[in-house]
């Protein structure tokens, strides 16, 4: 046996409280579960006490040469030439997830879910994977804490980087139900994402658009937060089926809270002759007519920049905007207060809501209708059949019940309150009330009658219609003429990309030959390559091209990677023919690109 050595584990835990921020914790008894001995080569390898069947101890590593049998293990995997996210189960002693990394390309992303931290501290005091705490490749989630951000930790890569995803299991390791489930939501809002720029990218873009070219009749969330008081609780309107059993209450809160409802709701408070203090909307191709109700006449619209625009046109000097890109960081500045790595509002409006919430600087959130279930058979608390489709196409699956017992949901409804949860593990100092009185218990949050919340709410009094009408608007006159001068200067950057994208295409195709019959590492061929790379970098330079990727082109898996991996001529053939497919077709993209963002100028 190898005796442990304090003075390793601390190396470790220095480098990992740097760059994590904590150091991982002892178990008292890890001399009792978790063992190290030396294989014939002398690399360490880990024993779990009693772990096998007849009560002997389970070897995790070979007794010969564990890096060899990594390596072995590693072939058996075969990935395209793609950037790729790794979501990598089961640290061990290290060796299968070295192995990976030299297997793969220079720019995967290993995320790291390790379901026992004592066995990772254990390690920690045999061998020295300093290098691995420090590569910046490889995310650590060893923690019951760190493992409740995994999904929204690699969800954020995923989404940035459009990359391949990977799950993979370290031998020996037990099925977890807790990285099983952060699998298939990460494989759930990849699907999501590009289905969502098929289907409904170049609406959410012109909806953007309209935004840019109206913001002297809007405002902006920065100076809505700026008129609320700085303790006041929020109520998230959203319209699941129990919302029907407590509507009436909320006549007891208005004027103590922040009502904010979410479009689909509205109808319902409208039945019940409640006005909230604002409605919130956020898709591009949703229904406006959710949104024509009396008690909407006087209210604003908290709504993205990319709701339907004829939403924002029924509100037109009622808008209020959030949800701020890139793009309208270099449009409108910091004052938009742009989410610069993107921004989840997990996939429903009751999810923009609760994010608008955060924004706001709200500390106490209350839910009402955020049924996330099916309540005798009915999937809203209107009549109404839209949005029933959406979750009869999801398997259905049994969820516990924020009332005890499980209810009937659906795998949408259950990514919905995994948002939910999400948003509550990032943001601990949170008060988070779910009074819905039924459906999807939401972990985290606290449960009670929605009548219990108006007495708590009853002492505090506020007159939110005259703050809200103090809001001042986003943009002057002057303001406004430079948005469109810069739109103008997009434009002007979209006809650059058109004729680089030709040349690239030119380009990639005689490469192909190269490497078809001849060696694409000759160095006859370095001036093209470098060629190549000055082209493709002049347009990622430019902010129009995040709009192309992001919204307008709609195949989201043609585009290819901002590094192109070419080390031999089989890796090049298909980098090459994934380029000479984009690049071909993005000229007519670029053209029905600038003809929609001059026609808004016009309009």
């Amino acid at each position: 046996m190898i005796q442990k050595s304090e003075e390793i584990r601390e190396k470790n835990f220095k480098a990992f409280e740097k760059r994590y921020g904590f150091r991982p914790q002892i178990a008292a008894n890890e001399d009792n579960d978790y063992r190290m001995e030396l294989a014939k080569n002398g690399d360490p390898i880990l024993f779990i006490k009693g772990a096998t069947p007849d009560g002997s101890d389970l070897r995790m590593n070979s007794e010969y040469d564990p890096d060899y049998e990594a390596q072995r293990w590693c072939e058996k995997f075969e990935f395209i030439n793609r950037r790729t996210t790794v979501l990598f189960f089961g640290f061990g002693a290290g060796y299968h997830l070295r192995a990976l990394i030299r297997k793969m390309r220079p720019d995967t992303m290993f995320y790291v879910f390790e379901p026992q931290e004592s066995l990772f501290s254990f390690i920690c005091g045999f061998i020295d994977i300093v290098d691995l705490i420090n590569d910046s490749r490889v995310s650590l989630f060893v923690n019951e804490k760190q493992r409740g951000l995994y999904v929204n930790s690699a969800m954020m890569d995923v989404v940035t980087f459009n990359s391949e995803t990977e799950g993979i299991k370290t031998p020996f390791y037990v099925e977890d139900k807790q990285f099983l489930d952060s699998c298939e939501a990460v494989s759930g809002i990849m699907s999501g994402q590009r289905n969502y720029q098929r289907e409904r990218g170049r609406a959410s873009l012109r909806c953007r658009i309209y935004a840019w070219t109206h913001m002297r009749d809007a405002a902006i969330l920065r100076d809505l937060r700026a008129v609320l008081p700085a303790d006041i609780p929020a109520v998230i309107v959203s319209a699941g089926p129990s919302l029907s059993k407590n509507v009436d209450v909320l006549k007891k809160i208005k004027g103590h809270a922040f009502i904010m409802c979410s479009d689909r709701a509205l109808g319902v408070l409208d039945a019940h002759g409640i006005e909230p203090d604002v409605v919130l909307s956020a898709e591009p191709v949703k229904d406006p007519s959710f949104l024509k109700y009396k008690v909407a006449d006087n209210i604003p619209l908290l709504c993205s920049m990319q709701a339907n625009s004829e939403a924002q046109e029924l509100f037109r000097g009622r808008c209020i905007y959030f949800h701020a890109l890139h793009y309208e960081n270099e449009l409108f500045g910091e004052r938009v207060e742009a989410d610069l790595e993107g921004l989840d509002l997990g996939g429903n409006v009751s999810g923009a809501c609760f994010v608008a919430c955060e924004k706001l600087g709200i500390k106490t959130i209350i839910l009402i209708g955020q049924d996330m279930a099916y309540l005798d058979g009915k999937h809203h608390a209107d009549d109404l059949e839209s949005g029933g489709d959406d979750a009869k196409k999801s398997k259905i699956v049994e969820l516990p019940g924020a009332l005890g017992g499980t209810v009937i949901s659906c795998g949408m409804w259950r990514e919905f309150r995994d948002f939910f949860e999400r948003r509550i593990k990032l943001n601990p100092e949170l008060h988070v009330i779910d009074a819905t009185e039924g459906g999807a218990l939401i972990r985290g949050s606290e449960v009670k009658t929605l009548e219990e919340v108006a007495d708590e709410l009853s002492s505090e009094t506020y007159n939110l219609p005259e703050m809200i009408r103090n809001i001042p608007r986003a943009q002057t006159e002057d303001e406004y003429k430079e948005t469109v001068e810069e739109l103008k200067a997009w434009c002007t950057d979209l006809d650059m990309i058109k004729k680089n994208a030709s040349e690239i295409t030119t380009l990639c195709e005689q490469l192909l030959k190269v490497c078809k019959y001849q060696d694409i590492n000759d160095r006859k061929n370095k001036k093209k390559l470098d060629r190549l790379d000055n082209l493709r970098r002049e347009i990622y330079l430019k902010t129009v091209n995040a709009l192309l990727e992001e919204f307008w082109v709609e195949d989201v898996y043609s585009i290819p990677d901002y590094q192109f991996v070419i080390r031999t001529n089989e890796e090049a053939i298909p980098v090459f023919e994934t380029a000479i497919n984009y690049f071909s077709h993005l000229p007519e993209n670029c053209d029905s690109l600038k003809e929609t963002i001059l026609e808004a100028i016009n309009a």
